[in-house]
């Protein structure tokens, strides 16, 4: 994908994140956030996102603003963020939305591992994990380090070469998806990205097996 150019300030995003990060009383670990929190972050993913993709927008903004003053859902911690979901959300209002961990100041420990279901590979090391989100961030999600998080980087252990990773947008406008990477040109990049038979014919089969995926 073709990134957008910001309208929102850089700035300002990072203001209004520095205030979530040191807001009284946020909580630590597994803990749920406070909904003051949750509202806020949730409005500043709306806010970042219409200023971004207005064509993707698939809520109504008095919709969202007024279910919002309504009593959130539990929710869940999730790898990805706070998880709330909406199962009876009405037409215009969110059905759910992830507020990153980023944005909340907390750090859970033990998140639920809601999204990711392959287990095979290793970890890799942090500095992988950060140039690799960065072209995930540029290619697959507009540029937008708050379109969506990626999660379950993972290197393969039959063909070190390969490596998968899970995307999961913050606000409802696609699915969560899957890709994997390699090195080309001394830089990652992202082979192939999708829902279903992701790799198929560029991502040795081994390597797919391994992850629990099949190719026809």
């Amino acid at each position: 994908m073709i990134s957008k150019q910001r309208s929102l300030s850089g700035i300002a995003i990072s203001a209004i994140g520095l205030l979530l990060l040191t807001s009284c009383g946020a909580p630590s670990g597994d803990a749920r956030p406070q909904n003051s929190d949750l509202v806020a972050g949730i409005n500043l993913l709306i806010s970042s996102f219409g200023a971004n993709h207005p064509e993707l927008i698939n809520w109504k903004l008095p919709e969202v603003k007024a279910q919002l003053t309504q009593k959130l859902p539990v929710g869940v911690d999730t790898e990805a963020g706070w998880l709330l979901r909406w199962p009876a959300a009405k037409a215009g209002e969110l059905s759910q939305v992830i507020i990153p961990w980023t944005l909340l100041g907390q750090y859970p420990s033990n998140p639920q591992p809601f999204f990711v279901n392959y287990k095979g590979g290793s970890l890799v090391p942090q500095a992988t994990t950060t140039d690799l989100v960065t072209t995930i961030t540029k290619t697959e999600m507009l540029g937008d380090q708050y379109f969506g998080a990626v999660i379950g980087i993972r290197e393969s252990k039959v063909n070190p070469q390969w490596i998968i990773f899970t995307t999961v947008p913050y606000l409802p406008v696609t699915d969560p998806a899957y890709g994997f990477a390699t090195v080309k040109n001394k830089h990652w990049t992202v082979i192939d990205f999708g829902t279903a038979l992701v790799g198929c014919g560029t991502v040795p089969l081994n390597v797919e097996s391994e992850f629990g995926y099949q190719c026809p």
